[in-house]
């Protein structure tokens, strides 16, 4: 027999409503040793004499010709569902007293009305459980008893969601980037169409502008500094003299695997840089026929590419486009018509260089892990300078596609630095009135010593055994949560 049944017979079995309600207050108070409880929905009260729940996942079927099994593909769990069977008592004020009708109507009308919106279950188990709504509701009335039986079916309301399509900041910065590319070449097309019949002499100039941007790339991918950018990969611990400008706090190189040695990685940065030359002589090759676009675009493309492939660090590979970007060679100073045709092609060739090394850049940046919000606006400061001073030569020049492209690039870059630098930490000072070693004061200022290596980076002491007692570095915590007497 059930505890409703239970509870009715009782009622049944006595002469009168009001005793009735009374030891139906001992009962549903658990006084006699009942397990029945309060509960109630959207403030409407009741009792609980049952619950049970269900739940599963949801599975689409496929089903094939002339095979007795399918695939069952599962999408998902199901809404669970929560049944809940009670009922309501006249005048009990442990229920909230007032007529059984009155608290009928309240609960029909809760339940039924069209948009009805989410309300708070209090129940004796699962406690209080916000957004349910109620799906399904019956009663079951015994005017004898002065006493209306209760189910509710309840399932968690969610948001309305539909589907939609989304972009990554770096995959929007990848697309804009080709966008550029194929602008840039289109406006070198346009603007050296006639300038490329004068004859042998704009040629020449071609050639020569070309191997003038070369040498900017030789120059940076022999700079000195690459040598300790090749092996601050390594694996291990080296403090402040490996790991590269792009470390920090909040993102740092990948290294390389034990097994691979400091030999290993040199012989690669070689390799890098035999293709940066290769890559030159086939850009120089490309330049001596500058009518063939195509070839010229892919020659371009190749170097640039090369050349920021062959640094092991992304801020070494973002340092070296940014000077790629600014290449701007001497101007012609030959007089006359072949001098003016020779001068046009130089300033449209450097254009479609540097243009092609923004786009790189763009993409250089997307593979650039800001250690700081600091960092990060001091290098989105640098690439949007770059940025704006080409798309003004666009727009005086009248590349119109070129400006445009440039202009989306630009937006694209600043929102992708954006994203990711908007849960970095930014730079802090910290002060201590005594010297700390670098271990200390990581787990003092991240309570994380693993961050040792990065703090001796950023900081740069003499040594890590004998920290500064002033310094900047990413603050997890301010300086004065962190400072004081020692």
């Amino acid at each position: 027999m059930s505890l409703t049944t239970n509870a009715l017979s009782v009622t049944g079995s006595i002469g009168g409503v009001a005793q009735a309600a009374g030891n139906l207050g001992k009962l549903l108070s658990g006084s006699n040793g009942s397990s029945i409880s309060a509960a109630s929905y959207g403030g409407i009260p009741f009792a609980v004499s049952s619950t049970s729940t269900s739940t599963g996942r949801k599975y689409a079927i496929h089903e094939y010709p002339f095979r007795e099994s399918g695939w069952l593909e599962d999408v998902g769990r199901n809404l669970a569902r929560l049944r809940i069977s009670g009922f309501l008592v006249e005048n009990s004020l442990i229920y909230g007293g007032g007529s059984v009708i009155d608290q009928r109507n309240a609960l029909f009308n809760l339940c039924s009305e069209q948009n009805a919106k989410p309300q708070t279950l209090v129940h004796p188990t699962f406690g209080t459980v916000t957004n349910m709504l109620c799906v399904n509701l019956e009663f079951e009335e015994d005017l004898s008893a002065s006493q209306i039986g209760v189910t509710f079916i309840f399932m968690k309301a969610g948001v309305r969601a539909y589907p939609k399509t989304t972009v990554t900041t770096a995959a929007a910065s990848l697309n804009n980037a080709s966008l550029t590319g194929i602008a840039a070449l289109l406006n070198f097309v346009q603007t050296t169409a006639t300038a490329i019949q004068a004859g042998a002499a704009v040629v020449q100039q071609a050639v020569s502008t070309a191997v003038g941007w070369y040498q900017f790339a030789v120059t940076a991918v022999n700079d000195v500094k690459g040598i300790v950018g090749a092996v601050s990969t390594l694996f291990g611990n080296f403090g402040r003299l490996f790991g590269g400008a792009n470390n920090g706090y909040a993102g740092a190189n990948v290294q390389a695997l034990p097994s691979v040695t400091a030999d290993d990685l040199l012989s690669q940065a070689t390799a890098n840089r035999s293709l940066v030359m290769a890559a030159g002589a086939v850009l120089q090759a490309a330049a001596a026929n500058p009518s063939d676009s195509t070839d010229l675009g892919a020659a371009v493309q190749g170097l640039i590419s090369a050349l920021a492939s062959s640094a092991a660090d992304p801020a070494d590979a973002v340092s070296m486009i940014s000077t790629m970007a600014k290449y701007q060679p001497a101007a012609v100073t030959t007089p006359g018509q072949i001098g003016a045709s020779m001068l046009t092609m130089q300033v449209a060739l450097s254009a479609l260089f540097r243009r092609y090394a923004l786009a790189q850049l763009a993409v250089t940046l997307t593979t650039y892990q800001p250690s700081s919000q600091n960092d990060a606006a001091t290098v989105l400061s640098s690439a949007t300078a770059l940025f704006d001073s080409e798309i003004t030569i666009a727009g005086d020049a009248g590349d119109d596609e070129s400006y445009q492209a440039l202009r989306t690039l630009r937006q694209s870059v600043i929102a992708d630095l954006t994203v990711r630098a908007a849960s970095l930490a930014t730079i802090s000072t910290f002060t201590f009135q005594a010297s700390l070693p670098s271990l200390a004061l990581a787990q003092r200022i991240y309570r994380d010593p693993t961050q040792e290596p990065a703090l001796v980076q950023q900081v740069s002491p003499i040594h890590p055994a004998f920290m500064p007692t002033s310094f900047q570095a990413l603050g997890a915590l301010s300086s004065s949560q962190v400072s004081g007497s020692i």
